[in-house]
This record gives structure tokens, C-alpha cells and sequence, in this order.
């Protein structure tokens, strides 16, 4: 495979000064394990919600698979959530 299974390109979502994350960009490949730590408040969780379309970020894309993320439906992206993400 010669392009990522997911990728995450300049997300943004700040919440309150200092609270959520900036700028994050990432390629995951397959067979990869990504791991997110931080201190309490830095954004893992915010961030998780994005990458899941859970949550609207501020800025940035995220592709799945080649896939525009947020171009999706909402019952493809369900569908992602409860199967291949599951």
C-alpha cells in the first residue's frame, strides 16, 4: 500500500486558551500502533473525538483510507465506527 490508512493533516480544535490541541498533523500506517499520551487537559480526548467525527474540529482534513473523514455521511461514518474502527 503506498498511502496512508489514516491521515490527519493541521487539526485544530481549542476549546478555551491553552485547552485542546493545535496543528496536529499525522500519517498512520498499516500495521501501526499509534499511542497519544499527555497531561490532564492537553487534548488526547478532544483529539480522539475529532479523529472519530465525533466532533467538528476547527480546522484541518482527515482522510481514512483516501476518504475525506467529514465528506462522509453520517451512516458511513457510523459504519465505520462499528466496524473497522470497532
Amino acid at each position: 500500500m503506498n498511502k496512508p490508512l489514516l491521515s490527519v493533516n493541521n487539526l485544530t480544535h481549542l476549546y478555551a486558551p491553552g485547552k485542546g490541541f493545535s496543528d496536529v498533523s499525522f500519517d498512520l500506517w498499516p500495521g501501526e500502533v499509534l499511542g497519544i499520551v499527555g497531561e490532564s487537559g492537553s487534548g488526547k480526548t478532544t483529539l480522539l473525538k475529532s479523529i472519530s467525527a465525533r466532533l467538528t474540529p476547527q480546522q484541518g482534513e482527515i482522510h481514512y483510507e483516501n476518504r475525506s473523514l467529514y465528506a462522509m455521511s453520517e451512516a458511513d461514518r457510523r459504519r465505520l465506527l462499528r466496524t473497522e474502527w470497532a
